[in-house]
């Protein structure tokens, strides 16, 4: 059995951050809604994917990058793009690019 009354408490007895500022809305940011990140994710996959030798050590195109990386997630690229590298390599890999793309 629960302790939990069911009846409300009258609102003087409330203690609630919505009687202090009530929610009016409920935003939530796909990305490119409010800030367009995609730049700085080429820019470091562009970087760090050169410094490997990815594509004979030639920088990847933004063409590329649209197609093969943009909104896919990790474990996608994992057996996609890096499916010929070491899945551990390839995890790591992806997470320093993500440290990067946060810098």
């Amino acid at each position: 059995m629960s302790n939990i009354s069911s009846t409300p408490l009258p609102l003087d007895r409330k203690c609630s951050l919505a009687l202090i500022a009530p929610l009016e809305a409920i935003l939530f940011d796909i990305d490119g809604t409010l800030c367009d990140s995609d730049p700085l994710h080429y820019f470091a996959f562009r970087e760090m994917l050169q410094e490997v030798g990815f594509n004979g050590g030639l920088p990847i195109t933004e063409e590329f990058y649209s197609e093969n990386f943009s909104g896919k997630n990790n474990e996608y690229l994992c057996s996609t793009v890096f499916h010929d590298w070491d899945l551990q390599t390839a995890r790591k890999f992806l997470d320093d690019k993500e440290a990067m793309f946060r810098r």
